[in-house]
Formats: structure tokens, sequence, C-alpha cells
């Protein structure tokens, strides 16, 4: 019987071919057999080391490789932009090392500074919008986000609240929380009317979020709020022949949502793709006890990481809606999709829009980081059925180009400066913000 370690001798001098081949396979069976030469080692120890306040068994519900695994190097990699697209390290990196016991796997994580402030500061000269709030996105070391933001716009104020756990527990449940006040001034639509009006509009409410990732590319969820929308009529002296002077509707909004696909966060880069479809399935009003509503809306992003210097991004939303509020669902906006545009410039229950971003990794150090943007925005939103080619030929284009800089040390710190041109009407916009535009 020969054994691993053995030395291994064939005389083939003398030996016919078949019997060359019958040894050189017997020999490449006996070494495959043998420790030393299997690659696919069993898993010993994974450790994770560096300074971090995250929980150890959120980090190890991340990540696929176990002890008593065996060992597979593109699983570890991904393992590694996992922990890398919870987005509050600075470093992940990681290394093996062999003992006699196999292989040990040690993650190094250097954790950013996760309370953050949220100061946004947006809009035209004589018509400014103030976001001023807080967020901690690693709340008591659970990978759980908590918030509050103050919003300022048109002289009316505006809060919310939010609690967001994606991993719930450690697990792959996702729970969320949210409460809201808001205020607006929103134009009502009317082709019978030969006045514009506007609605002075409150909506406060509360929202509550579950969801679930069912694997590596597929994420599934559901949301159900409740909605009470005040709408007061601003008038002078002519009052309008059709709508209402003031209006209280009060709502349950249940949702379903899907992702397919994944984008991974490494490095202030994104990579990756992924499908994401909502379904507004019904609206039960409180008041007249009805079903009135329902929307669905479709996202989909593409990121392409080149050679960790430039990042090609795009997105693509689609959305259509049924609705018999005073208001259409959606808006064209600069500050939300349209970059270019006046604020709620065009409504509808139907809308479309694209954003296409190419980002360049212009300087980083251990404390700046900083890229240059140059992007294209276009769409549309609209109320009476139009042909394709109408929704073509009246779609609103921008372009322009923008900087982004952060603090490393600090969670996604980038702050926006970006100038728009919007070739509708020749006009320039700027806008300064925090975060990327998506």
């Amino acid at each position: 019987m020969i054994e691993c370690g053995q030395n291994i001798y064939f005389d083939v001098g003398r030996q016919k071919t078949p019997g060359i081949v019958f040894a050189l396979f017997a020999a490449l069976a006996i070494l495959l057999s043998c420790n030393e030469f299997v690659s696919a080692q069993e898993i010993a120890s994974v450790s994770f080391d560096g300074k971090y306040r995250v929980r150890e068994w959120i980090l190890r519900n991340e990540i696929d490789l176990h002890e008593g695994d065996i060992f597979d190097p593109e699983t570890w990699e991904f393992d590694r932009k996992r922990l890398a697209s919870l987005g509050i390290f600075s470093e992940v990196s990681s290394d093996t090392s062999t003992s006699e016991a196999g292989m040990d796997i040690r993650y190094t994580l250097r954790e950013v500074w996760t309370l953050i402030p949220l100061v946004n500061l947006n809009g035209e000269i004589d018509n400014i919008n103030i976001d001023i709030g807080l967020t901690e996105k690693d709340f008591l070391g659970l990978y759980m986000e908590t918030g509050f933001l103050y919003s300022h716009f048109e002289n009316r104020n505006s809060f919310s609240m939010w609690l967001n756990w994606p991993r719930a527990f450690g697990t792959k449940y996702l729970f969320g929380i949210a409460g809201f006040n808001r205020r607006s001034r929103e134009p009502a639509e009317s082709s019978d009317e030969i006045y514009r009006y506007y609605y002075d509009v409150q909506r406060t409410g509360g929202s509550i979020s579950l969801g679930k990732r069912l694997a590596e590319r597929l994420v599934i969820g559901g949301n159900i709020s409740y909605q009470n929308e005040h709408y007061e009529l601003e008038t002078d002296s002519i009052l309008p022949l059709t709508l209402p002077l003031k209006r209280e509707q009060r709502s349950i909004r249940p949702s379903a949502n899907m992702t397919l696909g994944r984008v991974y966060y490494d490095d202030f880069f994104y990579d990756g793709r992924d499908l994401f479809v909502r379904g507004d399935l019904i609206a039960f009003d409180l008041d007249d006890y009805k079903f009135k509503y329902w929307m669905t809306s479709i996202q989909a992003r593409n990121y392409i990481d080149i050679g960790g210097k430039w990042n090609v991004c795009n997105r693509i939303v689609l959305g259509i809606s049924r609705i018999r509020n005073v208001l259409p669902t959606f808006a064209v906006s600069g500050f939300s999709n349209i970059r270019g545009t006046l604020d709620r410039v065009r409504r509808g229950n139907e809308i479309y829009y694209g954003n296409n971003e190419l980002r360049f990794r212009a300087y980083q150090n251990r404390w700046l980081h900083s890229q240059l943007i140059a992007f294209v925005d276009f769409g549309s939103a609209w109320e009476k059925k139009k042909s394709v080619r109408e929704i073509i030929e009246t779609s609103l284009l921008t372009y322009g180009v923008g900087l982004r800089f952060g603090l490393v040390r600090f969670y996604k710190a980038i702050g926006r400066a970006d100038i728009a041109f919007n070739t509708t009407d020749g006009s320039m916009t700027l806008y300064m913000s925090a975060g990327q535009f998506f």
C-alpha cells in the first residue's frame, strides 16, 4: 500500500504506452489524495481585528465562509465586498494563513465615525430649501440607523424621524419604522380653471417596513403606512370653479417590493447592478371606505468600477399610478430626479427619468477623498395618455459637471456640488448638498 509522503518510483523504460498512461494517472490520484497537495483546505478559524464598534455576530452573519467550511477564493472575496458594502468601514482588508488545523482567515476593519450631521442647502435665491438633522448609522453597535430631519422650504416647516435595522438581530431580516409631519405648497392641477391655484398641503403619518434577503441577489419586503393629508386652497378674491377649498383624506397604504441583483460599495465607488420593483397595491380610504389607489414603480441601476479610477453609474426609473387625489402622484424636480429643472415643474400620474454619471477619482489620501463628475439627466411626467413619440419629444434634457469631496473617516461623508444646464430653457442651476445624487 502506498501512503502520502512515501517516495514513489516508476520504471517506465520498459512499459508500453498503456502502462505509462496508467502509471501517470495512478501517481496523479495519489498526489491529489495527499493533504499537502489539496488546495481546498478546511477553514480552522475566522477572526476580526481592528477598530470597530459593530457587534461581531453582525459581521459573521454577513459572510458565507465559517469554521469548518472548505476555503473558496471567490467566496472569500465576496465576503470582503459584503463587509465593505456595510458602508461603515474606511478599511476592509483580509488575509489568510495556514496551520496544522487548517486555514485561518483574518479581517482587518476600521470603522468610521457614524454619527453624522445632515445639512442640505439647495434651491434658488428667493426659494431656499434647508435641511438640518442628525443620523447615527451604527446605533449601539447593532448596525441600526436612527435619524431626525428638520426641513424649511417655502416658509413651511417639516419634520421626520426614522429607525432602520437592515440586519435585525443579526439575521437576514430588515425592520424599519418612520414618522413624519410634512408641509408643502403644491400647484392644483385642473384643466377647467382659468387661474393658477395652489394648495397648502400637510401630510402626517407613519410606516412600518419588513423585509428579508432570501439570497445573495434577491430581497423581498413589504410596507404598511398610515397617512392623513390635509389640503387648503390658497385664494385671494377669485374663487375657483371646480376645485375644493379644503379637503382631508386619511388612508392606509400597504405595499410590496422586490430587489433582484446587488450593488456593492467599496472605497467610495459602487459596483454591480440591481432591479427594484415596488407595488403599492391598494390605498384604503378611511373616510368613505373605498379602495382608490394603486401604484407601481421600477428602478434599474448599473454601476461599473473601472480599475478603481472610474465609476460609470446609470439609473432609470419608470412609474405609473391611478389615484383619485387632488394632486398627481409624481413630479419632476431638480432636487430629486432631473437636475437643472424647477421644483415640481411637471406633475403626472406617470413618469420616467434617467440619470447617468461618470465619476473620476481625482485625489485621495488617508483623510480626504474627491471625485470629478460629468452627468446627463432626462425624463418627463404626464397625466393624460401619450404615445411613446410624444413622451420622447416633450422630455426634458439636462447636463452638467460636479465635484464630490469627503472625509474618509466619516460614514459615506460626501459633499456634492453640481452645476446643471437645462437644454429646454437655457437656465443654469447650482446644487450643494450631502451625499451622492444616486
